[in-house]
């Protein structure tokens, strides 16, 4: 058995977070400086206060220390007389809670539908178990976690907020909050002192900070953020904000089973599977503002602790304003890891985008949607070698047969249908009598396959060219460099930018001056500027993930398909996922009669979403 050393990090409750290790400093200027430090939730809290007195200073951080004490009667699973651990004791029964554990039960809640069960504070039951296999240097036999698994499932537990009551479902029920409660008891303390007038304050909970107002004469408190030894320090200025990390890089057994490999047991476990996570991962997590900043960023690291880089895309439900900063470790890597980021950013009209619903299906593979001025919408089902047209009035029909293996779509100023046609791999446009028009095609051999474009404002023509492997290519044909190419408006197509593993989804800016080019393969969406002369300059990471189709939204905001429907902020902020559990979303257009409908082909469907704003695409 070997034994990870900690470096100075102890285990959460739940198995979801660990706390880091984060140091922050400030300088007072005219009010004095209180420094309070208890024991909260098993391990070491401090809250600093600048106060008019050291004496008021005390009575609110001693009042904020009651509180958090109550916090924790309440949530603990440590505790035999806790208020959630008697909460279980009573089974198929509507039991009143109190406003404490009502409030993490709703907030838990909320984190389990947006992570499709990653956060789980049912998860009780498997914490224990792993708890104790971890103690005993033994792996628990795969009926022992089936046992266990049985119990934990938010599905087992009724919640009425309205009553304020729960009833438990299952005598093995066991509760686990361990993802949100040391936020929760900051947050709660943060509120007493400001209650007491006292807004400069920060408060950290095993590692977890919530902060109020910054320090007399600065811009937030400085907070360095570092992981473990092998991550590079940061340091942040927190203002009425909250950090809270989780991860398992430190702390995890190893221990050699009957074939004489080494076994990793992490403290992180996936509830959705009742087993340690895999990836050796650390997440901080950063929110701004808000009611329940503290816990929101406890919920957020655990979650993405458990779910990965690419999976806590789906996290972004609108609401959120802050960061997930990851340190994943590869032993690949230079320093033995690597850093991505994700931005969020708040918008109360993405929020609040009702479900989509099915206007077609029954298709093979949809792409390439496009809205006519009519009103209706063009897209292709490119397996059957078709562009269908779904009427405004909801009529489908076919607008072309054979239409050469057409992919993206677009509409030229003149009315044309153009689209990439991967049949024999060029640019076509179809006339009003239905002939086709050859717009681009390389002269010492084909592109490897246009797929998708975008019209810009001056006439030109846009598109990527990824190579993918097609059943009506010639045996033993190979690729040519990935590259996006630009029709100008005088017919003269030429590449104009390379350096891509496989480009797919491409979209400009209404002026014409910036355009985003999304690296499906190669992880990542880049921005241009576009000159005057067609050229592109200043190329720069836009979002750390590509994309199969884009478009533009109402603000000017970016949509990337592929494994959800991704909606960002012009400067690469995530605002919100849709379709986070659908197999595959191939592409997106904005249309309807004010600009406010967004369809979306995803394999056998179309679908629409009614998107507060105006639009135009």
């Amino acid at each position: 058995m070997r034994r990870i050393p900690n470096l100075n990090r102890r285990i959460a409750h739940l198995g979801l977070a660990a706390a880091g290790a984060m140091a922050w400093s400030s300088f007072a200027i005219a009010e004095v400086r209180v420094v309070d430090r208890r024991i909260v939730m098993g391990g070491a809290a401090t809250i600093q206060v600048y106060a008019e007195s050291e004496a008021s200073g005390q009575v609110a951080t001693r009042a904020a220390f009651e509180r958090m004490a109550a916090v924790e009667a309440a949530l603990s699973d440590y505790r035999p007389k806790s208020e959630s651990r008697r909460l279980v004791e009573i089974v198929d029964e509507d039991v009143s809670v109190s406003h404490d554990l009502a409030a993490a039960i709703g907030m838990s809640q909320r984190w389990h539908q947006q992570s499709g069960g990653a956060f789980d504070p049912t998860i009780g039951p498997l914490t224990s178990l792993w708890r104790t296999a971890r103690r005993d240097n033994r792996r628990p036999s795969q009926a022992s976690v089936s046992f266990a698994a049985d119990a934990v499932g938010f599905e087992k537990l009724t919640f009425d907020p309205a009553a304020r009551t729960v009833r438990c479902r299952t005598a093995a029920m066991q509760l686990d909050f361990g993802g949100i409660g040391k936020g929760m008891a900051a947050d709660a303390a943060m509120e007493v002192l400001r209650s007491h007038g006292l807004n400069r304050a920060l408060i950290e909970v095993g590692g977890d900070l919530v902060a109020g107002d910054p320090p007399p004469g600065t811009d937030g408190w400085r907070v360095r953020i570092r992981t473990i030894e092998a991550d590079d320090s940061e340091t942040i200025l927190l203002a009425n904000a909250a950090v809270a990390t989780s991860g398992d890089v430190e702390q995890f057994l190893e221990i050699k089973n009957e074939a004489g490999t080494f076994l990793r047991l992490s403290h992180l476990l996936d509830p959705r599977t009742g087993e340690p996570v895999i990836v050796r991962r650390e997440v901080t997590a950063m929110i701004r503002g808000g009611d329940s900043p503290g816990a929101d960023a406890d919920a957020l690291a655990s979650c993405a602790s458990v779910l990965g880089f690419r999976e806590s895309m789906r996290l972004a439900d609108g609401t959120i304003d802050g960061e997930i900063r990851f340190f994943e470790v590869d032993d690949e890597c230079e320093g033995g890891g690597k850093v991505r980021r994700i931005r969020f950013e708040a918008d109360a009209g993405w929020a609040s985008v009702r479900p989509g619903r099915t206007l077609a299906d029954g298709f093979s593979f949809t792409e390439g949607p496009v809205v006519l001025p009519s009103g209706d919408l063009l897209f292709t089902d490119q397996p059957k070698d078709r562009v269908m047209r779904l009427g405004a009035d909801g009529r489908l029909e076919i607008e072309h047969e054979s239409a050469e293996r057409a992919n993206g779509l677009g509409v030229l100023a003149d009315g044309r249908l153009v689209g990439c046609a991967e049949e024999h791999n060029r640019l076509i446009a179809w006339n009003q009598d239905g002939s086709v028009e050859v717009l681009a095609a390389r002269e010492d051999g084909p592109f490897n396959g246009p797929n998708d474009l975008w019209v810009a404002p001056d006439g030109g023509i846009w598109f990527t060219d990824p190579f993918y492997a097609r059943p009506w290519h010639a045996p033993g044909r190979t690729p040519i460099p990935a590259a996006v190419y630009r029709r100008s408006p005088e017919g003269i197509t030429e590449a104009v930018a390379v350096d891509f593993v496989r480009p797919n989804g491409i979209v400009g800016s209404r002026d014409g001056r910036t355009l985003w080019v999304a690296d499906l393969d190669g992880g990542m969406t880049d921005v241009f500027e576009v000159t005057h002369l067609g050229a592109l300059i200043n190329r720069r990471p836009f979002f750390p993930l590509g994309s199969d189709g884009m478009s533009l939204g109402p603000n000017d905001e970016v949509i990337l398909t592929g494994q959800g429907l991704l909606v960002l902020t012009k400067d690469g902020a995530l605002i919100r996922t849709l379709l986070p559990d659908a197999p595959w979303v191939a592409n997106a257009c904005f249309g309807g009669s004010d600009g406010r409908r967004l369809f979306v082909t995803m394999r056998d469907r179309v679908m629409v979403f009614e998107v507060p704003g105006g639009a135009s695409n």
